[in-house]
């Protein structure tokens, strides 16, 4: 995987009136295969940093987003405006189904980057858990970059 690219992530949580987020910024690669784009990258466990999970995301001719995440919390989440998709998420402790509805999104990308924002729902056994905010911002690097960085900021 060749990372010529520097990737801001942002994912925002809301649960019950209280919001997380977390912020990654990091080295990725950008391909257009077959009409879609990929967005590929390396996340690190903050608890062990020699592990690191693939996680790609791909923004189809339609708009709609996939996020693929390898690793012990492994996952294929469907992203598509309007829409309810089941995602099945894998954890040390087992798997559970969720239902993700796709409130909005926007997406702009082109041959040198771009950015992606969609707010979805995810709920377990029909009752809500939680909305979410996904923004991921990606740009030529203008130099490679070796290293990546996680904050956790609330």
């Amino acid at each position: 995987m060749e990372e010529k690219y520097i990737l801001s992530v942002c994912g925002k949580q809301f649960v019950n009136g209280s919001d997380d987020k977390i912020e990654l910024e990091t080295s990725a690669s950008y391909v257009e295969r077959n009409g879609s784009r990929y967005i590929t990258y390396k996340e690190y466990d903050p608890q062990n940093l020699d592990k690191h999970y693939r996680t790609t995301v791909k923004v189809d001719k339609q708009n709609i987003v996939t996020v693929m995440k390898g690793g012990e919390t492994n996952h294929h989440m469907i992203l598509e405006k309007g829409q309810r998709h089941k995602c099945e998420y894998n954890t040390p402790f087992g798997s559970m189904t969720l239902g993700i509805y796709t409130e909005s999104s926007q997406i702009t990308l082109d041959d040198k980057g771009g950015e992606v924002f969609v707010r979805y729902t995810i709920d377990i056994e029909s009752e809500l858990a939680s909305t979410n905010e996904l923004t991921l911002k990606i740009k030529e690097a203008e130099h490679h970059v070796n290293s990546s960085t996680n904050s956790d900021k609330s």
